[in-house]
């Protein structure tokens, strides 16, 4: 009776808007798990601006939002967040026409390790992924591009660059290949990336007797299960152009995959069949004319069902902050299913196998379009809860996205958000190239800044920004609390400065100054507390007030947190 009460005493979502509002929702009410109100405008405006773009939303932007009394607006303002599809200049190299654009290559380029180790390739490789975005690619059109990508060189061929990042080198690590070690490295990494499941462990040592308490398909399988996956490789070349390491020519001139070849990386290997075959269903290599082992591997790993569910769980992760598989590239295909469930205390892993499955199926059938997988959680009543709770807040929850979970900036929304917030931007040059930038979420890669603003690197790995041999991190620190308090880059942009943002606002009421410096970090306008607390830092001086009241909302839990 206490919860039934509680559920009625909460604010409840508005009508259920798609999909993923039906299954959401019906199981929270299923289980009588009350849920966060719907957010308000500031607090949902900022969250997606940020989540689709990387940016804050300008002070202008807010305004106008807040004072649009139309009832379909939030799905207008989704629709400005996506770039317009370019009609002309296809095939041209990429010039930079949004921030959706330079968010979202950010994060493909963290996932697929776009780093030094491809030297002048970073480029190639980045442009290739910001091209694809631009032209909005259907993602398996865009997945089997990198995984049957060839070219005389990965400098000039973007998409070979993906293959070419996960070649192992023998000996000294330049002088000679390791074909065997490079298809094994493939084969973990395109299984992991795409299909959400971990051939690592089991690529060691045999599952049996060693994984039975971590997973249940893994425990299942052998090290030859992961050699014939490889074998897809078998005929893959990987070699540096003319020994210029880190240029890489990429082609199908192997002749397989070869048990002999000493490893670099793991156990020798044993006598075993290893006949190229898809891991997820057993399915066995048909010889088809025109069709390499790797162009059929990339038909099979596209088409398989399990490519939209892993799909549909990433980008569901990164825009929800938790996967409906947590973590996202940690399946267990033995615990999917609700009608056939693993055997106790083990119980169905996804959170939601229904809304998995059927947000997966729609994927498909709107032809693996990303754009409209985001649009369609951005859009959903579930994506746009509070993130605040009015009553006692559970774990348990947690996996009922019965709020919506707060997370820190990237280290990326970090700085460009403190630039945007200040009026004040530094002067960058992607390396290699004669292009400039102004915002760190437009670079290729951290070496287009590390070297000339070398304090703009190191406090980017203060905040979570990595050489993407490992992935980003969002964790909290206390460098990052005093980097926010103290460091040069940030005291410099709490200055009034000629072209900053406080010069132009110092020509402005005090209360107008007040209401514009709130909106252009936090998002909001002030409460009346805050307010009369501003004014009166401005009255002891108004310059010198108004510096310290930047630099006071830059150190607020709210600037560096997306809620």
């Amino acid at each position: 009776m206490r919860v039934l009460l509680f559920l009625a005493a909460l604010p409840l979502a508005a009508a259920e808007k798609n999909l993923i509002d039906e299954h959401i929702f019906a199981k929270m009410a299923k289980d009588r798990i009350p849920h966060a109100p719907i957010a308000s405008d500031e607090e949902f405006l900022r969250r997606v601006t940020l989540d689709l773009t990387g940016r804050l939303p300008t002070p202008e932007a807010i305004k106008a939002f807040t004072a649009d009394k139309d009832a379909g607006k939030r799905d207008k303002y989704i629709e400005t967040l996506f770039p317009k599809l370019p009609t002309s200049g296809i095939g041209r190299r990429p010039t930079r026409v949004g921030p959706y654009l330079d968010r979202w290559s950010t994060f493909f380029g963290d996932l697929f390790r776009n780093n030094e180790q491809l030297r002048e390739g970073i480029n190639s490789f980045h442009d290739f992924i910001y091209k694809s975005l631009e032209l909005n690619v259907p993602y398996d059109e865009f997945v089997r591009d990198m995984v049957t990508s060839s070219g005389v060189s990965t400098w000039t061929t973007g998409p070979a660059n993906f293959v070419a990042r996960h070649r192992v080198m023998a000996g000294d690590g330049y002088s000679e290949r390791n074909h065997e070690d490079t298809a094994d490295e493939l084969a973990i990494w395109t299984t992991r990336l795409f299909l959400g499941v971990d051939l690592e462990c089991f690529s060691c040592h045999d599952g049996k007797g060693h994984l039975e308490k971590v997973n249940l398909w893994s425990a299942r399988h052998k090290r030859a299960d992961v050699w014939r996956q490889a074998a897809f490789f078998g005929k893959t070349y990987v070699a540096p152009v003319y020994g210029r390491i880190p240029e890489f020519r990429v082609n199908d001139s192997e002749k397989g995959y070869k048990l002999t070849t000493k490893s670099v990386v793991r156990l020798p290997r044993y006598p075993a069949d290893v006949t190229p075959t898809f891991i997820l269903d057993g399915a066995r290599f048909e010889p088809t004319p025109g069709e390499t082992e790797r162009e059929q591997y990339a038909r099979k790993l596209t088409s398989h069902p399990q490519f939209a569910r892993a799909a549909v769980n990433l980008f569901w992760a990164e825009l929800m902050g938790r996967g409906i598989v947590d973590p996202p590239f940690s399946f267990d295909l033995d615990r999917q299913d609700p009608a056939n469930p693993p055997p106790a205390p083990w119980t169905v892993q996804p959170s939601h196998p229904e809304l998995l499955n059927a947000l997966a199926e729609a994927f498909r059938q709107n032809g693996h379009d990303l754009r409209w997988l985001m649009r369609t959680i951005v859009q959903s009543k579930t994506y746009q809860l509070s993130g605040f709770f009015p009553g006692e807040w559970k774990p348990s929850y947690d996996t009922y996205f019965a709020r919506h979970q707060a997370r820190r900036m990237a280290a990326e929304e970090f700085w460009d958000a403190v630039q945007d917030s200040s009026g004040l931007y530094e002067s960058f040059k992607v390396k290699d190239l004669d292009r400039k930038f102004k915002y760190v979420m437009e670079a290729s890669f951290n070496q287009d800044f590390a070297a000339s603003h070398k304090g703009l690197w190191n406090m980017l790995q203060d905040w979570g920004q990595t050489d993407r041999e490992d992935p980003p991190t969002d964790r909290a620190s206390m460098v990052q609390a005093a980097s926010l308090l103290n460091h040069e880059l940030v005291l410099e942009r709490v200055k009034v400065k000629k072209g900053g943002r406080l010069e132009s606002l110092l020509k402005k009421t005090d209360e107008d100054l007040v209401d514009e410096l709130f909106l252009a970090t936090i998002s909001r306008a002030p409460s009346k507390e805050e307010k009369a607390k501003s004014l009166q830092l401005l009255s002891r001086g108004r310059e010198k007030g108004a510096e310290d009241l930047l630099w006071a909302l830059f150190n607020r839990l709210d600037f560096i947190m997306v809620q």
